[in-house]
Parts: C-alpha cells; structure tokens; sequence
C-alpha cells in the first residue's frame, strides 16, 4: 500500500510530499508510520478511520462552518504529520521571533508609529484596516499586546516552508490540536507509545503561567476568564475544551459588567473580579460603547478598564490589525527596525496594491494569482484568480482599481502533500499546517506541534468548497527536550479561589437537569405504553384494550401532546403500529416528545460544556445517535422498527447520564440547580402520571393493568409488590408515589430534596422568604395527605379529590419554579444595541 502512493507521488513530482519527498522513498522520520499503514492494510486504515468518527462522537468535537444552523462532527485523519527535529529546530525559533515581531509592532502602531514615520510602512495599509481600533490608540503600557499567536504555513516548491498568514485577533485551533492528540493516541495507540515525540501538555501550562504574568500587579491571585461569543461560535467546543484545560471560567459578554473602573464577574449572590480576560470575541466586539453599538457580545466599558489597567485583556483588543496580508511585504524592513535583526521565515510572495507594483501584477497575472481584501469577514474571503471566468476577472479587476489600498495578490503556494485515509487507502491530500506560541517570560513558547489541514481535490469544487480534514501534527524528540515550569505549586490560602458559578451558568444547570429527567420519564412511559401496545392493540381481550386506552390518554396528557390519543376509548383497535407513537418517541421538533426532550438536554448541556466531562458527551451522542438510527429504521421499513429496543437503549443512556451527574459533578451551585430542576421535574411528572392514569375509576380488571403500567412507568413495581403484595390497590399506590418520603420516586421524597439543595443555596433571606413559604406549604400537605380519602369514589366513575389535590401541587411545583427562575436567573436587562443586532463571525 506505502509502495503504491509512493510510486504515485514520484510519477507526479508536482510538489514535495511529506511521506516520500520529491523521489518517492519513504523518508526517514516517517518508517514507523509507512510500517504500522502496511500492516492495517485496506481493512485497517477504513477501521481506524472509522475509530477516529466513533471517538469524535463521544468526545463532543464538533465545529460549527461559518453560517451553518448546527454543529457538525470535526473532521480528523488517523494518520498524523512527522516534522524531523532538525526541521523544526529551523520553524520554531522563526515561529517565536514572528509572535515577537508583531507584538513590537503592535505596541508601535498604538503608540509611536516609527514604522510609519520611517516610511517602511504606507499608512493606508494601516488605517485602511478595520482592525486598527482609534479607541485603543496610546495604549503602549500593557504587558503584552499579543500573548497568543498562530502562524499558517505552507511548502514552497521546493519544500522550504513559508508562511501564508497570521491569525492574531482571537487565533483558534489550539484547543482542536489537543483533542486531536488525544484521539490519534487512541487509535493509533503502539505507534504514539513507540514513537518519540513532543507532548502538547506543556503549552497550555505556559499558557497558564503566560496569563498571569500579564495580570495587573496589584492582582496578587488573577482571576481570569476565557470570553466566548457563545454557544454559536464556530469553535465553541475548543472554547469550552481550552476552559477545562486551563481551569479557567468560561464567560459571556452579560456575564461580566464594569463597575468602580474594573471588571467584574457576575456570580451567585455576590461579583467577583476579574484580571485577565483571555478573549475569544472580535475586538470590535467586545465594548458596544467604545466599538461596536450593534453588539451584544460584549461588556460595556471594557475599553476603558483596560485602558486604566486594571484588567489585562488579551490578545489586544486592538491586535487584529496584524492579521493584514498588506503588511507581509513589509515584515523584513519593520523586523529590522523594531527587532534590530533579519526576519528568519519568509512569507509566500505578497504584493500589496497600493503599490505600482501590485496594480502591475493585477493587469497582467490575475489570473495565476490568489486575491485577498485586507480584512476577513463574512463575504470577504480571498479569491483564487483561476477558478474565475474572464468576465468575474474583469469584473474583480476593476473592483481593485476602484480601491487599490484594500487589495493584495499573493503567488499561489503549492503546497506539499501529505497520506491520509480516503475511504480504504492512502491519497495524498494537500497540507496546511496552523503553529501557535503563547507568550512565556520575555519571549514566546512554541507549541511543539500544531493543527494540519488537508484537502482532497475534487472535480467541479473550488479549493473552498471542499471539506477541510485535521492532522495531528508530531514533531521528533529524541533529546528529551525540557517541559516548561511545573503548573502544580503550592498556594497561599489567599491565592485559593472558591468555585463559582453566574446566573447563567446556573439557569442552564437547571434546565440541564429538568430536560434529562423529562427524557427518562417520558422514556419510561413510553416504554411501558409500549409493552402494553404489543399486548392489547390488536386484542379481542376487553380489560386489556380498555387499559390500553386509558393509557394512551395518559400518554398524551402527560407529555402535553394533545390532541394524540385524548379520543381514543376502550373500543378502539389498531391494526398497525400508531403514527403517534413513533412521534412521540423521534419528532424532535415537538415539544413533549423523548427526542425532543433529547434534543433540547443536548442543547442545555452545550451551554454549560465547560461543566461537564468527556464521559458525559459519549452518553449524549450515544442517545442522538440511537434516536437518528431508529428514525432511519423507520422510514426504511416503515412502521415497524424495533421500539422496544431503542427505548430501552436510550433509557440505558440516560441512566448513565443520571450516574455521571450524581457521581461526577462537585456539589457546587451549578449542580444544586442541576437537582433542584431534576426534583422539580420528577415531582410534576408524578402529578400528571398520577392525576390521568389514577384519577378515573374503571373495572377492577382494567384498573390493574392501569396501575401496574403507572407503577411501571414510575420504576416504583418491585417495591410496591414487595411492601403491599396483601392489600394492593390506588390507596397504597399513593402512599409509595405521594407521601413516601423514603421513595426516591415519590413526591414527598421530591419536596425533601428540593428543601436540602435551597438550604445550601447563598440567597437573601427575604426574597427567598415566599420560596421557602411556598415549598413549606407544599411538604405539609404531602405529609398531611390522607391517602384513602383521595381515593373515593364518585358515581361518575372520577376521584374529584385526587385530581384537585394533584392539580393544586402541579400548579404550586409551577409557581415554585417561576420563582426559582425569577429570583436567581433574572439578570441584568439586554443590552440594547443602537443598531441591528450582529454576531461576530470567526473565521478560521
């Protein structure tokens, strides 16, 4: 296999391969992995490829493209890229004078604009830029304009590397190359064991030191936040990741307020400080009073704490300006200027338009050419001049005429090649690599790795209609190569921060807890439904048909998804499976349904990804997937897929979501209003489980299935034959699902609950004061119940007092919850943007 792309790639000596060079011989870094791809062999590379999926799905890594309504699965190769330690020893130092240079030249275009002065630099390839920020002029006293910075590269012709661009203003991929190393050592587990390699863990801990070493210096332990546009970004899973890797909170714009001059971070009954901001939203974003008053991202007044240093915001709210590929150029002159030394990586030949030059190769080479305006942006990628016709090239050319400043062609970079794994073989696809250094001490720290992306060429696609693919990217380390300063250190009791949560963080707690306590109440319903379906649907047997209608009404009152089955009746037959109750169990667009209760937990728990761990997103992804698979089965098949069976593996999901969120989360404020959501749900499910399937009187045949289903759907069966087997009946099924306060599926149990989480809850006391009044009132009348009395009878064939009783609690667990919602999650009103509401776009 190894043998045969090799003869391929020296048949076509277009460009340097990775793998096999220019002359198709394995080179030397890459033996081991040419040896482990022969040894998997077709079968193989398809089943790691496939691995690598599975392990995606369970991990959570998605990414959202630009303008898509979801998330999709982040798109990895199994096999990773080798960089030969002699190769890397010429990048990394290169890397890191790069990150230096554009940190001077940051902190001299915001202050004394030497290099304009000097006239090495235009200042319309300056001002021109929208990432040149008036409102953060002068601002030369900060620590570190930019601590974070990633470098795009690629191969020239003749292999060398060269850099394509610099991303600077919020640089993602990070966080994606960490979770691409974790799974390649997976799946890939003999060959990460065996080959040596540099670990990724050192950077993030540069990461953490680098931050608070940019902290103000009255700050003597930083509080810092990582800022995030929000679940939307295009990256939010990498924002949520590098949250749990560095162990910093991770916040939204409402979040945060300014206040006394500094920011603060809104928390649970109190506000904490912040120091460092470590951002994620576009600059321009981020102070809807000094930038942007069309944003909703960002904290107003942000600019102007900042400003007077008490807070570090990183990188530079100013810093996207060096992202221009104008000033590529110009980078030799202003490094010799302001680093006093040659720049030592070259970049692929840019011209900028402005320059005579420039106009010179639009007239004459636009067709060979790649095309860039200064700024990215939603409709404002760059251009490969062949994919255009002869009238968009006239048409682009006499754009850039009309506006030479805001233009620039580069030579188009061949790119070297690099193996991956397209469906049961090796192709060479085309290779990106993206590096990034963080600022450590007086210089920068490298990542000793990176994120590779490729492309497979397809027939009627342009470059940026194909698919991008991940790389690990592995670099050689055969001289055991230092780590950075150990992250594990002793603290003094004051540089022991509490764990907090904002009022955000814990509203979505709640809700995570109330939809997945929906879904496993609903798939216990459904289920027991279910059971008694494939009984009595097609039955002559009379008792059963009559429990099968009464359930089936109850079905559709409890999950509130009228009309359904409200005018089914104890004589109707069914001669195929219901309609209804595949709706009910996979239409994840209507409220009430188990795949809409899935569908919205997965939503709730993306909010809060940060919270959770990996385990919990291999349980969600399992549950979607199991619902999608059902739903194909369905319409293959038509209506009889196998139910039983997916209910039953969604409940096992959901089981284990209940174990991790018990077992796994601390007993902090986030998951107090996790039980408190989940108590509340659970007690009002019993209500209305209670209320429709008990509060009808019917013959005492069908009144035993009735209540065995109910006794089934509230996983209460095993316990109530063992404790009531002499005198069993709807008084006794009361006395275990109402008042039992040992029962953990009882309402009393529920109100128990409910009052210990509050209690542990900071809050005011006399806001709270109606709470606790209403809750109290709540518990006594539960204890007070008396069971029998609730179970008589009326000619009519209805227990009047059980139904008001239930109906009085439902509505009382609703008000409870109003209040709940109102008193902790009411934040500060929206801002009110002056203009039309604007989501920044990160581009990649």
């Amino acid at each position: 296999m190894v043998h045969a792309y090799a003869a391929r790639r020296a048949a076509q000596r277009a460009c340097w391969d990775e793998m096999v060079g220019f002359h198709g011989r394995v080179r030397r870094g890459w033996r081991e992995l040419s040896a482990v791809a022969e040894q998997l062999g077709p079968q193989g590379l398809a089943a790691a490829a496939a691995e690598a999926e599975r392990l995606l799905d369970e991990d959570g890594v998605t990414y959202r493209p630009l303008g898509a309504a979801e998330e999709q699965r982040w798109g990895l190769d199994p096999l990773p890229v080798f960089l030969d330690e002699v190769e890397w020893a010429v990048l990394e130092p290169g890397l890191a004078q790069r990150a230096q240079l554009l940190d001077s030249l940051l902190a001299d275009l915001y202050g004394p604009r030497e290099s304009i002065r000097s006239g090495l630099l235009p200042p319309e390839v300056v001002h021109a830029h929208p990432g040149f920020l008036r409102a953060w002029d002068g601002m030369i006293g900060v620590k570190r304009q930019l601590f974070l910075a990633a470098t795009d590269l690629g191969r020239a012709r003749d292999g060398g590397w060269c850099v394509v661009a610099d991303r600077v203003q919020a640089p993602s991929g990070a966080g994606y190359a960490m979770a691409n190393r974790r799974v390649v050592s997976r799946v890939l587990p003999s060959l990460h064991r065996e080959a040596e390699i540099h670990r990724l863990g050192p950077f993030f801990h540069a990461m953490r030191l680098g931050l608070e070493q940019v902290a103000p210096p009255t700050a003597e332990a930083p509080r810092t936040v990582l800022l995030t546009p929000g679940t939307h970004s295009e990256t939010a899973f990498e924002q949520a990741y590098l949250s749990t890797l560095l162990g910093y909170p991770l916040v939204r714009g409402p979040d945060l307020m300014v206040a006394e001059g500094r920011v603060w971070r809104r928390t649970l009954g109190r506000r904490e400080p912040v120091d460092v901001i470590l951002r994620r939203v576009d600059s321009s974003f981020c102070d809807p009073l000094d930038l942007r008053p069309d944003s909703e991202l960002g904290v107003p007044g942000l600019v102007e704490a900042a400003r007077s240093g008490n807070v570090a915001v990183v990188n530079g709210l100013g810093a996207g300006v060096v992202e221009n590929p104008a000033l590529l150029p110009f980078l030799p002159a202003l490094c010799q200027l302001l680093l006093d030394e040659p720049l030592r990586l070259k970049s692929v030949p840019t011209w900028w338009c402005g320059d005579p030059d420039g106009m010179r190769r639009v007239g004459e080479q636009l067709a060979d050419l790649v095309i860039k305006p200064l700024a990215r942006g939603i409709g404002r990628n760059h251009i490969n001049g062949w994919e255009l016709s002869d009238a968009e090239r006239d048409d682009l050319r006499r754009r850039i005429e009309t506006e030479p400043y805001a233009w620039v062609v580069q030579e188009a970079l061949a790119c070297s090649t690099s193996p991956s794994v397209v469906a049961d073989d090796l192709f060479p696809q085309t290779l990106t690599l993206r590096t990034f250094a963080v600022a450590s001490g007086p210089g920068y720290q490298v990542m000793t790795g990176g994120l590779g992306q490729v492309r497979t060429p397809h027939l009627g696609l342009t470059a940026r209609q194909i698919p991008p693919t991940s790389k690990d990217i592995w670099i050689r380390n055969t001289r055991g190569a230092p780590t950075v300063a150990p992250w594990v250190r002793e603290a003094t009791p004051s540089q022991i921060l509490p764990m907090t949560d904002s009022p955000r963080v814990i509203e979505d707690m709640f809700w995570l807890g109330r939809y997945a306590e929906r879904a496993e109440d609903t798939a216990r319903l459904l289920r027991a439904v279910n059971d008694r379906w494939a009984d009595f649907h097609n039955s002559p047997e009379q008792h059963g048909a009559a429990a099968l209608a009464v359930l089936l009404r109850t079905l559709t009152e409890v999950t509130g998804t009228a009309p359904g089955f409200a005018d089914v009746h104890a004589g109707t037959r069914f001669t195929s499976r219901s309609p209804e109750l595949l709706s009910l169990l996979l239409d994840e667009d209507r409220p009430g349904t188990l795949a809409y209760a899935v569908r919205r937990l997965t939503v709730a728990s993306g909010d809060v990804r940060e919270q959770l761990s990996t385990d919990t997103w291999m349980v969600l992804g399992g549950l979607e997937r199991d619902l999608h698979a059902l739903a194909a089965q369905a319409r293959a098949q038509g209506p009889g897929p196998d139910t039983p069976t997916a209910i039953s593996r969604v409940l096992e999901g959901l089981l284990a979501l209940s174990g991790l969120m018990a077992e796994s989360l601390v007993r902090d404020a986030g998951w107090r209003f996790c039980e408190i959501g989940r108590r509340l749900e659970r007690a009002s499910h019993v209500c209305a489980l209670l209320s429709s399937g008990l509060g009808g009187v019917r013959s005492a045949d069908t009144d035993s299935l009735v209540v065995e289903s109910v006794l089934i759907a509230a996983e209460s069966i095993i316990t109530y034959r063992r404790r009531y087997t002499a005198r069993a009946g709807v008084g006794t099924v009361l006395d275990l699902l109402l008042v039992d306060r040992e029962n953990p599926r009882a309402i009393g149990y529920q109100l128990d609950r409910l009052g210990e989480a509050l209690e542990r809850i900071p809050s005011d006391a006399e806001r709270m004061s109606g709470v606790r009044e209403l809750l109290g009132d709540l518990r006594s009348r539960v204890r007070a119940a008396d069971t029998l009395a609730l179970t008589v009878e009326q000619a009519d064939g209805d227990r009047p007092a059980l139904r008001t009783f239930l109906a009085g609690m439902s509505t009382d667990l609703v008000t409870l919850a109003a209040d709940l919602e109102r008193i902790f999650f009411v934040q500060a009103a929206p801002q009110r943007p002056l203009a039309g509401t604007v989501l920044a776009a990160e581009s990649w």
